[in-house]
């Protein structure tokens, strides 16, 4: 079992905990109080279980409850916030912003009121508070729907208590707000109260990693819709204490995936002469919806330019995978990506988006879809979501994706493809896709289809150098790439044109005096890119006395370490295997010799991870250096972490080792 499908089970087993789990005890006073603050918490100077903090949340209330006004379901939102400031860096927590809904309709809009926010400070050993008034909130419009009610603390300093609370009325009953219960900072304790009637029913899911300190659920009545009948609701109670900042992390798709959080699903509702309305949504349901769509599945009938396009490609090959490629590559080199990530087209008709030459990730690849059907394949589209909107879940939910690529299966093999990837090859999914899994969008056995690990994205650096006086090597660096690095580089040549690659290329390295640059095979997708470059390095060693003093990787060695912090609660997200191959020979001088070089080393993670190997070798006057890193998975755990941390620090030692000539 890998570690994030053991995670995706750990999320499965608590929501079904949640919905099960009852009881009739008397729930407890607020966390909170708002205008009383502990001494003791404006004396705190730092927090000791992450003593970098710059701030932490002293606590985070919540409540969530329903009423009825004029027959139509409200639900209220109250929130306490309270924050302690630590350091200077910690003094943007002073400025918040609260985000609410304005629509067309009144009965569906949001309002805010009862604002409040105070500024707690120690002054004479005593604390004293700075209140704002009503003219220092002040409102801002974010999109059409969206608004924000912003305001600034005064007087903050280190050691400052920040607090505030509102309350929002919304007309968005169908509609609960997530929970978050983990920041950027630390949480001391955050806790969510809603008394839900039982006129609705939520699906309550609880993403986390961390162990919920607090899990209730209450019954309860009260007068909802008429004084004289009282109605049963439940009551959840949910609190998560000492939660540890959200950190930014090297190789991590997006944190949302790993945040500890609360979300709310409608999934049936029992309201008075309606009767039961189911709102979850079933996979064959949400099928029929998209394969019925004007902006998804009937899109695909009107590219008709793909009849006479597939006419003609049909003329010039048989082979099934050469037709595959060539109708695939021609909606890559005759459409444009706008850069929109969607699952819908946006155009009423795919004959105005292929005249335009510009679509979106939808219009593009049910273009794919059409013209490949065309040829004979059996194609249909296929919906996921990118690395950047998160990892895939099992709720049927139409917003949790964000793309839509093309599927065709060929001799029992599933093959996805994206036209929007300019520069890669067939089969090829551009690394924003390789997220685990995508839904297929067929009249008749609509399924996931797993997202395969790719094949290794490779990197091979071969170096040719003779050692010259005055602090100079003169040679040649071959430079070739392979999967998705293939991609990176063709990319980075052709978006930017050749001239201005080579040029740019050149100014970045000061260093070297570089009279040639060959890009091989960069328009060619089928064959494999390669950059060769003629070049004299300057100060590429050092002198003492008798002895030269030279790093032989060059500046193509790994520096630094990206993995800084000690401990990691995340997986380590590559997204594909990779490989990184170096291998230079030095020609030495005929009046020096070799009195140390470094030595050879091998290490190898657990589980066959991955591996670092270094070889020197000195034979006829030359020294030869081999260094090659592969690692052989796209994701590590966080339990992997550890050894792939060590495995780089090794790797970084070992790159800047260097090699001593003596004069004889």
């Amino acid at each position: 079992m890998t570690p994030r499908c053991t995670f995706h089970k750990c999320i499965l087993l608590i929501t079904c905990v949640l919905l099960g789990f009852y009881t009739q005890a008397q729930t407890p006073a607020a966390p909170i109080t708002f205008g009383k603050v502990d001494l003791k918490d404006l004396q705190m100077k730092s927090y000791p279980k992450d003593t970098a903090a710059e701030a932490v949340v002293l606590c985070d209330y919540g409540e969530y409850s329903y009423y009825f006004g004029k027959d139509l379901p409200k639900v209220t939102y109250r929130r306490h916030v309270r924050i302690k400031i630590l350091k200077k860096s910690g003094f943007g927590y002073a400025s918040q912003k609260i985000p609410f809904y304005i629509t067309s309709n009144p009965d569906k809009g949001e309002t805010i009121s009862n604002l409040q926010a105070i500024t707690w400070n120690v002054e004479n050993g005593s604390p004293a508070s700075y209140t704002m008034s009503d003219d220092e909130f002040f409102e801002e419009k974010g999109t059409n729907t969206v608004y924000y009610k912003k305001f600034t603390f005064p007087q903050v300093r280190e050691g400052s208590v920040l607090e505030y609370s509102y309350e929002i009325e919304s007309g968005l009953w169908y509609s609960l707000r997530n929970w978050n219960f983990q920041t950027n900072i630390p949480t001391l304790w955050s806790e969510l109260r809603a008394e839900i009637p039982a006129y609705f029913d939520f699906k309550i899911t609880l993403n986390s990693l961390l162990p919920l300190k607090v899990q209730e659920t209450k019954q309860g009545s009260q007068n909802f819709m008429r004084s004289d009948i009282r109605d049963p609701y439940l009551a959840y109670r949910f609190a998560i204490e000492d939660t540890p900042a959200l950190k930014e992390e090297p190789f991590l798709t997006t944190l949302e995936n790993y945040r500890s959080k609360l979300s709310f699903e409608l999934a049936v509702t029992y309201l008075p002469n309606q009767g039961k309305i189911d709102y979850s949504q079933t996979w064959e349901a949400l099928n029929e919806t998209l394969l019925m769509s004007d902006n998804f599945g009937k899109q695909i009938k009107k590219y008709d330019e793909a009849q006479n396009i597939a006419k003609l490609l049909k003329t010039q090959t048989k082979d099934s995978l050469a037709l595959l490629t060539a109708a695939y590559q021609y909606i890559q080199n005759n459409m444009q990506w706008d850069g929109e990530n969607e699952v819908f087209t946006s155009s009423a008709n795919l004959n105005k988006v292929a005249e335009k030459g510009l679509g979106n990730s939808a219009e593009i690849n049910l273009m794919l879809v059409r013209l490949l059907r065309e040829c004979g394949f059996d194609a249909n589209p296929m919906i996921l979501s990118t690395r950047e909107n998160g990892l895939p879940t099992d709720l049927v939910l139409l917003d949790r994706f964000d793309f839509t690529i093309a599927h065709v299966s060929l001799n029992g093999k599933d093959i996805l493809l994206d036209a929007t990837s300019k520069y890669a090859q067939v089969d090829l999914l551009p690394l924003r896709c390789l997220n685990e899994k995508g839904r297929l969008i067929v009249r008749k056995n609509s399924r996931w289809i797993p997202i395969p690990a790719r094949p290794v994205s490779r990197k091979v650096s071969l170096i040719n150098m003779e050692i010259l006086p005055d602090q100079q090597m003169k040679g040649n660096v071959n430079v070739s790439y392979v999967g998705h690095d293939a991609v990176f580089f063709r990319s980075a040549v052709l978006s930017k044109g050749k001239e201005d690659y080579i040029s740019n290329f050149k100014k970045n390295k000061p260093n070297q005096n570089i009279s040639k640059v060959d890009l091989v095979a960069v328009d060619s997708l089928g064959q494999m890119p390669e950059m060769k470059i003629q070049t004299v390095y300057n100060e590429a060693y050092t002198t003492a006395g008798d002895r030269i003093y030279f790093t032989p990787m060059l500046d193509l060695g790994e520096e630094t370490n990206p993995f800084k912090s000690p401990i990691r609660n995340y997986p380590v997200e590559f997204g594909i295997p990779q490989e990184e191959t170096f291998s230079a020979v030095y020609k030495i001088p005929a009046d020096y010799i070799v009195e140390e070089m470094p030595k050879g080393e091998s290490v190898t993670l657990p589980n066959n991870g991955g591996r670092f190997d270094f070889r020197v070798t000195l034979l006829d006057g030359e020294v030869k250096i081999d260094s090659k890193v592969s690692l052989k998975k796209a994701l590590y755990s966080s339990e992997e972490y550890g050894a792939l941390r060590e495995l780089f620090n090794r790797i970084v030692v070992k790159h800047a080792e260097q090699i001593i000539l003596k004069k004889k």
